[in-house]
């Protein structure tokens, strides 16, 4: 009976030593002293536009050119901007915000875990 509760005990001390190496806090702290991570900020600029009778939406982006963006990417970021309008005409006198560019801001920091 002995042996038997010597081989449990072995056995899951083992089996802990094991997890710990491969998933626990053995890992992090031998292999991940000093972190950069970067964090990048994309800003959006919008400006707030009434609408006129006739207005459509390739008008607009007409009347204010964005040539960092193709037509497609600048009119996901309008209706993101403008969920309201997907599947409607634009109404006159309505206030709507045109994207006009992305500028992304990139922070690089560094992180130190201990």
């Amino acid at each position: 009976m002995r042996i038997f509760i010597l081989a449990l005990a072995v056995f899951c001390i083992v089996h802990f030593v094991r997890v710990d190496l491969t998933d626990g806090t053995i890992p992090l702290a031998a292999f991940f002293d000093d972190e950069t991570s970067c964090i990048e900020e994309a800003v959006n600029p919008s400006i707030v536009i009434r609408t006129v009778e006739d207005d459509t939406i390739e008008s607009l982006f007409a009347l204010y050119p964005d040539p960092t963006h193709n037509f497609l990417e600048r009119l996901e970021l309008f209706y993101d901007l403008n969920p309201h309008l997907e599947r409607q005409k634009l109404l006159a006198g309505e206030q709507i915000q045109l994207p006009l560019g992305a500028e992304t801001d990139s922070a690089c920091q560094e992180q130190s875990t201990k």
